[in-house]
């Protein structure tokens, strides 16, 4: 095991509130009963059953066996819940584990619609937005945060999800063409010109099986963008902490280079990318061969490891830990102008 501080030992490295807590034992108890079972399989770039075990738990303490391919570098998990258990599994705890609450609510869209802008801008500042671009599909869009900021912005939209409490929500609330269903159940007789699949294609379990019918969906210039927590972030974006990123709803840990290689494989081009991962993709029928990131991603989390200490002495972090603290102050100053507001009405009835 390349990391031994990721034994299975059952400790969570955050801070879980009480639903979390519950969440946490009730899919342990379902995984030592195995009421949800587990598969092994090979990586899904080169088919290599060649790999090294990276670690055995996620950042809530569930048993989680993450390891990378010795022949393409893409790291993944195997096993893995089987499909009909990761069905149940977002049916029943998945969000209540990872956001902490049991439904959506209004500070849970408007983070996703924070985010609809962020995707926005990247097709905008890379001049990837025109007339012709008119219909954008997310694929697992929660409430639909996301589209409704294109919805805004005059395009027209469609949502799918297998959260059906929160594709409620979407509907209910904001008035959003979503649906409960999967890229399968849906039809692709109106081709969009943009389809999004922001922190989604890391949980699908038959990620070859959705690139092809991604393909069903693409016309001549359909752009495909796809957003995933990057492996090579860790530094960044996890307090330099791999416990932090590793997730088991995550069946694949992508970097830019597995991400590209994955795509390419199935004859998609990169447009625009980085290691964030952000990316946009477009299909030209040209399939490439991959390239063998192990390397690279074995030495990035030995190196983040050593130096995971130093974090909060870095740039980075100082300079997080002033928004945060601004934040609070300013979050404190409101919630202070509120009261005395308040004690002021009182007063003067």
């Amino acid at each position: 095991m390349i990391l031994k501080r990721l034994k299975n030992d059952g400790v969570p490295e955050l801070n879980l509130n009480a639903l979390q807590q519950k969440m946490k034992q009730q899919v342990t108890e379902k995984v030592r009963k195995k009421t949800y079972k587990f598969e092994e399989i090979n990586c899904s770039i080169c088919n290599s059953s060649k790999k090294e075990l990276l670690g055995e738990k996620d950042r809530y303490g569930l048993y989680f066996s993450v390891n990378i391919c010795i022949d393409c570098g893409l790291v993944y998990t195997s096993p893995r819940m089987t499909q009909a258990a990761y069905n149940e599994f977002y049916n029943t705890e998945y969000r209540k584990l990872y956001v902490g609450m049991a439904t959506a609510g209004a500070n849970f869209f408007e983070n996703q619609k924070k985010k609809g802008k962020h995707i926005f801008n990247y097709f905008r500042d890379h001049q990837l937005l025109n007339e012709n671009v008119k219909y954008v599909l997310e694929v697992g869009c929660g409430a639909g945060g996301i589209i409704d900021y294109f919805k805004d912005k005059g395009y027209q939209v469609k949502g799918i999800d297998l959260g059906e409490e929160y594709i409620n929500y979407g509907k209910k609330e904001y008035g959003l063409n979503l649906e409960t269903a999967t890229l399968a159940d849906i039809s692709n007789e109106e081709k969009p010109d943009i389809i999004i699949y922001s922190h989604i294609m890391e949980h699908i379990l038959d990620v070859n099986k959705e690139i092809e019918l991604i393909k069903l969906f693409t016309k001549k210039n359909t752009l495909v963008y796809i957003e995933v927590p990057s492996i090579k972030e860790i530094h960044k974006n996890y307090e330099a902490n791999i416990l932090r990123y590793l997730q088991n709803a995550h069946t694949f840990h992508f970097t830019l280079e597995s991400l590209v290689n994955l795509m390419g494989k199935h004859g998609f081009e990169l447009v625009e990318g980085n290691q964030f991962v952000k990316s946009i993709f477009k299909y030209t029928g040209v399939s490439k061969n991959y390239t063998n990131d192990y390397s690279s991603v074995v030495n990035y989390i030995k190196q983040t490891e050593k130096k995971r200490f130093l974090y909060p002495f870095t740039m980075h972090a100082i300079r997080e830990n002033s928004k945060l603290k601004i934040l609070s102050f300013l979050d404190k100053t409101d919630t202070r102008r509120l009261a005395k507001n308040l004690k002021e009405k009182i007063k003067g009835k």
